[in-house]
């Protein structure tokens, strides 16, 4: 299945912000003297459930499209029982195992991909007021309704 091209733009934005907001969750850790290699682990493993799960979501949603409605119904349900089974899953690896993760990194990292997709509607907002051309002085508008005073 080759993978559309709105999918790969929307999963690297996720991993862009991810690893912005990764590197501020390790910054945190350091400012406040508890970072460990298991941070790292962590921040690592959360963040990546949280990307691959995204990219999944992407597929999926890609092949629903080509679909008749329950089958699409179907794809997706199927999907986010998987999904949701390998976070659950991982998350749990992620807890049992704490010399090597660190449990609240990988949560808290675990969310990252979820506030990339909530902030994208404010990237697209500024976008779109950089891309507007600004109206030169001395056209109707810059006089519109009197006689410019």
């Amino acid at each position: 299945m080759k993978i559309d091209p709105t999918v790969k733009k929307e999963t690297a934005y996720v991993l862009i912000v991810t690893l912005i907001l990764s590197m501020l969750l390790e910054s945190v850790f350091l400012i406040i003297k508890q970072w460990q290699l298991n941070v790292l682990f962590g921040n690592l493993l959360g963040a990546a459930i949280g990307i691959v799960n995204f990219f999944l979501l992407g597929l999926s949603v890609q092949k629903a499209v080509k679909s008749d409605e329950k089958r699409a119904r179907e794809i997706l349900r199927a999907s986010q029982t998987v999904r949701f089974a390998l976070m659950v899953l991982l998350v749990v690896i992620s807890v049992l195992i704490p010399t090597v993760f660190n449990m609240w990194a990988t949560l808290i990292s675990l969310f990252f991909a979820t506030i990339a997709v909530y902030m994208r509607p404010l990237f697209n907002k500024v976008r779109k007021t950089e891309d507007t051309p600004s109206v030169p002085s001395g056209t109707s508008e810059d006089t519109e309704g009197g006689d410019g005073q």
